[in-house]
């Protein structure tokens, strides 16, 4: 499972970095970023490193956390079961395992996202005027993405450290 979220992370990656440069020669001189109440008016420099900054400061974050949940102690995970997972060594190796492929998954699905958002910008402010004919194919991916989130945190919810493994009697 690891090297699938990796390899999904990785995905993710090339595809932010191919979409910033593709959306950022598309762009108007003057882009206008909505973030919540607030619009942002960037220049084209400045959007790009706006997502740049944007991409480095969650992966980082969300890296950061997937390294500090493998070494925190077991009064300070708050998973489903933490008795069971924390019980010994194979048990915590496993949910080591489930929260850190998590937490890739999370980065990549944000990554995802963040792409969309680039998209819809480019949307707004193409450089001819016109609009994109349609992204919103590119959505249904990403929610996807979203709702399989969920799926680490029931496999938490199960108490088994391999599912493979067959209970003999």
């Amino acid at each position: 499972m690891r090297i699938i979220v990796r390899i999904l992370w990785s995905f993710s990656f090339l595809g932010f970095i191919f979409n910033l440069f593709t959306t950022y020669g598309n762009l108007q001189q003057v882009v206008g970023i909505q973030v919540g109440a607030f619009v942002l008016n960037l220049s084209r420099s400045q959007y790009f490193f706006f997502f740049l900054g944007f991409f480095i400061v969650i992966n980082s974050i969300l890296y950061s956390y997937s390294t500090l949940v493998l070494k925190a102690p077991k009064q300070l995970l708050i998973i489903p079961n933490r008795e069971f997972w924390t019980q010994d060594f194979n048990h915590r190796k496993m949910a080591n395992s489930i929260l850190s492929n998590w937490m890739w998954a999370i980065a990549a699905t944000l990554n995802y996202f963040l792409m969309f958002w680039m998209l819809v910008v480019e949307s707004q402010f193409h450089f001819e005027g016109s609009t994109i004919s349609s992204i919103s194919w590119f959505y249904i991916p990403g929610v996807f993405m979203a709702i399989t989130l969920i799926f680490p945190f029931i496999r938490l919810l199960i108490r088994k450290v391999n599912l493979v493994e067959r209970e003999r009697e």
